[in-house]
């Protein structure tokens, strides 16, 4: 597997791009929820959906305006390879097709969740499928996770939608989906399904109603 390998240099160059990449191809970023109390004291796993090439990019600049940990984020080992920069981001390989890998890239992941500056990125699809795509499948990683884990973790639900409207520019809109502990995801299984697809679609039916909006600089 390929390991992350943070680099402050590319951080600060890639802060840059992205910005510039955001401001020119979107309107606005908007939250259309308050942000769940996070226990600062446990490590801290995101789920988002993945349904565009610009997810990673989202809950890049999510984290670094709104979450403020240091960022993993979970890849399949031949993008990895592709785009090898990215591992000086904080992406780390998984390779599914081999299970000795899998498993190296599961441990490396408890290794990980075991620091509460830590947040990790996983999506539980395991890859791109069009938003509106049903049903949802979610992989059993988080559950493995959640069940090997030597301390509890937290576990957030975030939901990204791109719209398009009657502006040049579309907007992402963001909802965060109920907290979740390693031990109630550890003690039934469906959990974080559930909730999983409890908030794509709230974030489906309440982002162009909901009015108390915070809205993310890019």
């Amino acid at each position: 597997m390929i390991k992350a390998d943070h680099n402050k240099l590319a951080h600060l160059v890639f802060s840059l791009y992205l910005k510039s990449l955001l401001k020119s191809s979107f309107k606005e970023f908007i939250i259309i929820n308050e942000l769940p109390m996070i226990d600062n004291s446990k490590g801290l796993i995101v789920t988002p959906n993945h349904f565009s090439w610009w997810d990673g990019f989202f809950i890049y600049w999510l984290n670094k305006k709104l979450l403020k940990k240091k960022l993993f984020i979970l890849m399949l080992e031949e993008q990895l390879k592709r785009y090898w920069f990215f591992k000086y981001l904080g992406c780390y390989s998984i390779e599914l097709n081999d299970k000795r890998k899998t498993f190296a890239s599961l441990k490396y992941t408890l290794d990980l969740v075991s620091n509460s500056d830590n947040v990790i990125t996983i999506y539980p699809q395991g890859e791109i499928h069009p938003y509106d795509h049903r049903p949802i499948v979610i992989k059993d990683g988080i559950n493995f996770l959640s069940q090997k884990a030597r301390a509890t973790f937290s576990i957030l639900p975030i939901a990204f939608k791109i719209h398009y409207s009657n502006e040049k520019l579309p907007t992402i809109y963001v909802r965060f989906g109920k907290l979740l502990t390693s031990s109630e995801a550890s003690s039934n299984p469906e959990l974080l399904k559930n909730e999983f697809i409890n908030n794509l679609n709230m974030l489906n039916s309440e982002y162009l109603t909901t009015r108390s909006y915070n809205i993310i600089e890019i």
